[in-house]
């Protein structure tokens, strides 16, 4: 978009040859007899052409503190007097000069020099009397920062050059646009049933000064139309916006923390804005306070404004929720308003004293451990004083006591305090560098903080999700040895273990989870292939170090699944496995495996939420000795995900029930 562009006299020039090509042609040199492609060609009153126009339309912002008007500009050169100095601005590097003066004052009111000349935004111009005159024609324009007709934030990058063809479609000239009038007179000759097309590519200057090339009409179509309300188009009176960028709000925000000065005129709102990268602000009396609110935030671009979006406030604060047009910025204060209502914002990047970064704090914490137990070891330098943004230089320590903090005696480890209680109050004692103090208590709340949510927890003696650990979430055991974690079924990364056929876990056999001849239990576990060698004798669990001893649950012969005992020879197989010729070779998918065993030595087989094999009395023996060990993975490649181990044996619900539970991934019960 042309600031301030040279009138030309190519649209008379243009008219003329868009009449008389009918009977001579206009033809130049190298005359071409190439027909145009439909695609490429400009045609009057569709969409590409009038974008066209809209981005040539002359700026009229550009000196807005001058006429207060968006849609024209004064014509220079031109005499203008504000605080006393007056000023003859004769190019537009002259605007610095006048606006140097007008930021020397509060009083911003320019006086013009009448007559002048003002060109609209199609390069009429127009001679201007006096004010009323001058009146007249404002009322003309947009309002400050409303919806107006010119597309200003995206720009050609001239020169480019313009294909114009006669009825035979034979290039009769080649025209090349310099500037912006240029290109809004060519447009006004398609009426007229000028031939045309644009001889790409060319190339486009975002607002950014990002430059984009484009190849085709529908490219550039598409270019201009997301640019059209793409940045802050500056259509207001306001000089001091100039730096006002989603870029520079943004990282200002972000940069230490923010009071308001002024909401609607009220000025004693004593809190303390902190903007967060994540979009999340907080805001309270002191940084520490027990009282707490919270937001979101967002700088953008809308319709044409830069605007600070703020949501989610509840309570008596719900006023600053909207959309706030950003007026005014500069390094330490924002200036934003939402309909009459104005908001003053300033930087505060000092603090009058260390006393003002501390408030009686309510501290939560977590106890992961498993089984909870309401204790946690926990640096309470790390959770207190480190995010404390204090420009003040101050000592601190912890006490259990009013009377130790206040004589300083019976200081706590800062860095491995371990609570006496689920709920306990500390004190935490903050000194100047002038020996003055105060005490300040942290009020301690240990919670449970297992979100684990998952269902069948009753009597199970074995539990691995392996979420990115190797470890049974009921006995609390967990693996030294280091394995490799994958992606389960739902795609959580980390949350399955891997096997290469060379490795295995072994979980220590205790009196809770030990299984002998005549005991009713059940294994769970979910299984993806990785070896497709129908050779190859693979254990997913088994119970005993060897197969010598206790049982097996594996895959064999074609990868089928297949459970067994070691002193008997026992086998019950997954028969209706290989009738589906893609199993074998499956690689890909995860197949969920039940085996369940009742007090009647019933042995059922179920995969994927449905029984494939029954064995009613079976002669399986699996030992009535405990021995020492589970083993998972011995001689596999493949995928172990959510083994569980029952001592019952599962109705088939429950099966089904396990079978479309959502991935486990939890490191608690």
């Amino acid at each position: 978009m042309s600031k301030i562009a040279p009138r030309k006299v190519l649209k008379t020039v243009l008219l003329l040859c868009a009449m008389s090509f009918c009977f001579y042609a206009c033809q130049e040199e190298n005359v071409q007899t190439t027909e145009p492609d439909t695609e490429t060609t400009l045609v009057p009153n569709t969409t590409l052409p009038r974008l066209m126009e809209r981005v040539s339309l002359l700026d009229g912002s550009v000196d807005n503190f001058i006429d207060n008007a968006n849609c024209f500009i004064v014509d220079l050169p031109v005499t203008v007097s504000a605080n006393g100095t007056t000023i003859t601005i004769n190019t537009p590097n002259d605007y610095a000069a006048m606006l140097g003066v007008l930021q020397q004052s509060d009083e911003n009111t320019v006086q013009i020099s009448f007559p002048i000349t003002i060109i609209l935004s199609d390069y009429t111009e127009i001679i201007i009397e006096n004010e009323e005159e001058l009146a007249t024609q404002i009322s003309n324009c947009a309002g400050p920062n409303e919806s107006d007709i010119d597309i200003e934030c995206i720009d050609f990058q001239y020169p480019f050059s313009i294909a114009v063809f006669d009825t035979n479609f034979e290039v009769t000239e080649t025209l090349t646009i310099t500037d912006d009038e240029e290109l809004f007179n060519f447009i006004a000759t398609l009426a007229n049933g000028l031939v045309a097309s644009i001889n790409y590519p060319i190339n486009l200057i975002e607002a950014d000064g990002t430059i984009i090339s484009v190849n085709s009409n529908e490219e550039l179509e598409a270019a201009i139309a997301a640019a059209e309300n793409a940045c802050d188009e500056d259509d207001d009176n306001n000089y001091n916006d100039a730096d006002c960028t989603e870029t520079l709000v943004t990282a200002s925000l972000l940069n230490c923390f923010w009071r308001i000065t002024n909401f609607a005129g009220n000025t004693e709102l004593p809190y303390e804005f902190y903007f967060n990268e994540d979009g999340s602000f907080t805001f309270s009396t002191e940084p520490t306070s027990s009282t707490v609110h919270t937001g979101n935030w967002e700088v953008a671009v809308s319709q044409g404004s830069l605007v600070l979006h703020i949501s989610n406030i509840t309570g008596e604060f719900t006023a600053l929720n909207g959309s706030w047009i950003i007026d005014e910025c500069s390094e330490d204060e924002l200036i934003v308003y939402n309909g009459n209502q104005e908001v003053v914002l300033e930087k505060v990047c000092e603090n009058a004293t260390a006393f003002e970064c501390f408030e009686h704090i309510e501290l939560t914490v977590c106890d992961e451990e498993n089984p909870f137990d309401g204790f946690v070891e926990m640096d309470l330098e790390a959770l207190v004083i480190s995010p404390i943004n204090c420009t003040q230089e101050f000592t601190f320590s912890f006490h259990t006591t009013q009377a130790d903090a206040d004589s300083d005696t019976n200081t706590l480890n800062p860095n491995s305090y371990t609570n006496t209680a689920t709920q306990e109050i500390l004190y935490l004692r903050i000194e100047a560098i002038d020996g003055t103090f105060e005490v300040y208590t942290i009020e301690i709340t240990v919670e449970d903080c297992c979100t684990n949510a998952t269902v069948l927890t009753e009597n199970l003696v074995l539990y691995m999700p392996f979420a990115n650990e190797t470890t049974d979430l009921v006995s609390n055991w967990e693996t030294s040895e280091n394995y490799n974690y994958v992606s389960d079924r739902a795609g959580n990364q980390n949350c399955a273990i891997s096997f290469n056929g060379n490795e295995m876990v072994e979980i220590p056999v205790t009196s809770t989870n030990q299984i002998v001849q005549g005991d009713a239990f059940s294994v769970s576990l979910w299984f993806r292939m990785q070896n497709t060698n129908p050779s190859n004798y693979e254990i997913l669990f088994q119970k005993g170090n060897s197969v010598s001893e206790g049982f097996q649950i594996s895959v064999f012969d074609l990868n089928t699944p297949v459970f067994s005992d070691a002193d008997s020879g026992y086998g019950l197989w997954d028969d209706p496995w290989n009738m589906d010729a893609n199993l074998p070779s499956d690689t890909t998918n995860w197949h969920h495996l039940v085996i369940t065993v009742d007090e009647n030595n019933t042995v059922r087989l179920y995969r994927d939420g449905i029984q494939r094999n029954v064995d009613e009395n079976a002669s399986i023996d699996i030992g009535n000795t405990p021995l020492q060990n589970y083993i998972l993975g011995n001689g596999f490649e493949g995928h172990l995900d959510d083994i569980r181990v029952y001592k019952i044996a599962l109705s088939p619900n429950q099966i089904s029930q396990l079978y479309n539970l959502e991935a486990d991934c939890n490191n608690c019960l």
